[in-house]
């Protein structure tokens, strides 16, 4: 097909070349040029081939000229190409002065300047030389995007953990015109100098921006939220932020947490124990069961009921376990709390458990027992394996005591002597 259409173009031209030679032909024209005595007659068609040759001519001249030019300008901008890539790599390689030097050589290129001197900036921080990187970043500001700037000035302050210095840089851009890296470090400077009410705000164009995503975005979400429930000035600002927070969010455990111990600071303890409550039962969490059982109750509802709910489906989990002892000391419950204590200890619980275990025996007045658990307590805060009387493995001392949980096959827990009476009452074989 392409051969086609090209013999077609040839036949075309010859065509329009036999027509014009057949017009030229019948009437060449005549061209006179006189000056100063001089006179040059010629046809039409040859002063045209002429002026034509002429300008090819001059074209050709004026390239030549600027051959040189041109040659020296590419040289330039390769040079400029090969030391931004080596200052990039060497950047990357931890050689701070080489890094340094090459790139700031390789901003002489317009077109090479504001990376150029973003990365030689980043150089001159690695290397501990901020006077250089301020520098540096004000000659990338000037002459570039002001924004990227200070992006790489508020990667120097996130190092120095100066968050006055990061929000300061973006206070009075707008949101939409800061880079997605600037909406990440804004949100955490806001929510480090007690502003993470106006961070939450954020966190719409912080998912947009897609900078951190799955699980990374999550925990940072979660993160800004509790801060900013952390920070409520007063309940009413802490029942609005609650209460303009999604179903989802309510839920999680951090937030919950976080909005759990404001709400007690602020003395309304019964909307804490809801919503750990709330929360707990649409999804498990091991923090809200350890929280749940610090948490202040007014009136007289009891929360072991509740707490001994969730131990059907988490019957070995420590901190439910820690969690319902606590309660059964703060009803005086004595020796529950010290079954659910073994138990913990027994799957693994540490220094809360037996902190805890000494309150018991301090409640009931057994000054040594209680010492001996704050000691072992200290001791496992410290790294060390808490030591028993009869130097035995902590499972294997209190596998002595601790009596598994045997249920029915309705779920219903069943006591040691219940198990025993109907093992007797198995006729004999």
């Amino acid at each position: 097909m392409k051969r086609l259409v090209g013999l077609l173009a040839l036949l075309a031209l010859a065509l329009a070349g036999a027509w014009l030679w057949r017009i030229v032909a019948a009437d060449p024209g005549y061209v006179q040029i006189a000056l100063r005595g001089w006179s040059i007659e010629t046809t039409l068609v040859v002063a045209t081939t002429a002026l034509i040759l002429a300008l090819a001519a001059l074209w050709l001249v004026v390239k030549l000229l600027r051959m040189p030019g041109r040659y020296w300008s590419r040289r330039r901008r390769h040079v400029a190409r090969e030391r931004l890539a080596g200052g990039l790599v060497a950047l990357h390689e931890g050689r701070w002065h080489r890094a340094e030097r090459l790139l700031t050589r390789a901003a002489s290129e317009p077109q090479h300047r504001l990376p150029a001197l973003l990365g030689a900036a980043r150089a001159a921080q690695s290397r501990g030389d901020t006077q250089r990187a301020d520098e540096l970043l004000a000659q990338a500001g000037e002459r570039g995007d002001a924004l990227v700037a200070a992006l790489v000035a508020a990667r120097q302050h996130q190092r120095s953990g100066d968050a006055p210095a990061i929000t300061a840089l973006f206070d009075a851009q707008p949101v939409a015109a800061l880079p997605p890296r600037a909406i990440e470090l804004y949100v955490k400077a806001l929510a480090a100098t007690g502003r993470a009410g106006e961070a939450v705000g954020l966190l719409p164009a912080l998912r947009t921006s897609r900078v951190l995503e799955g699980d990374a975005l999550t925990q940072e979400e979660d993160a800004t939220i509790a801060a900013a429930l952390q920070q409520a000035a007063d309940a009413q600002t802490l029942a609005s932020t609650w209460g303009n927070l999604s179903r989802a969010q309510k839920i999680r455990a951090p937030i919950v947490a976080a909005y759990a111990r404001r709400a007690v600071d602020l003395g309304d303890s019964d909307a804490a124990v809801t919503a750990v409550e709330d929360a707990m039962r649409k999804r498990w969490s091991p923090e809200l069961a350890a929280i749940y059982g610090r948490l202040p109750r007014g009136g007289g509802r009891s929360p072991l009921k509740m707490a001994e709910s969730w131990l059907t489906a988490h019957p070995d989990d420590p901190g439910l376990l820690v969690t319902l002892a606590k309660l059964c000391r703060k009803e005086q419950i004595w020796g529950k709390a010290e079954d659910y204590l073994q138990r913990a200890l027994a799957h693994g619980a540490g220094a809360a458990a037996w902190e805890e275990l000494g309150h018991v025996h301090a409640a009931q007045h057994r000054n040594d027992a209680a010492a001996d658990a704050y000691a072992k307590a200290l001791a496992v805060q410290r790294g060390e394996r808490a030591q028993t009387r009869s130097d035995r493995p902590l499972r294997d001392e209190i596998a002595k005591v601790a009596v598994a949980e045997v249920r029915s096959d309705m779920g219903v827990p069943r006591l040691p002597y219940e198990e025993a009476d109907e093992d007797d009452a198995q006729p004999p074989a």
